[in-house]
């Protein structure tokens, strides 16, 4: 599995972290992998902006992520 997917892993963990009881907040973990999904189309790929800002729109309306 990709590196980043185990970091969104760790950052969406709540509770005392280490000691086992560690528990994987599941909204937190999706949010962090639409984000990362947001950031990879608004990268320059020479798509017109316009297209690019209609995508990145539509994956956040989709999912429901502010800004």
């Amino acid at each position: 599995m990709n590196e980043r997917i185990w970091d969104f892993y760790g950052q969406a963990l709540v509770g005392p972290v280490g000691e086992g009881d560690e528990v994987l907040d599941p909204v937190k973990f999706a949010e962090l992998i639409v984000r990362e999904c947001l950031t990879v189309i608004n990268q320059p790929n020479g798509v017109g902006d316009d297209d690019v800002i209609r995508i990145s729109d539509d994956v956040k309306r989709h999912f429901g992520v502010e800004e």
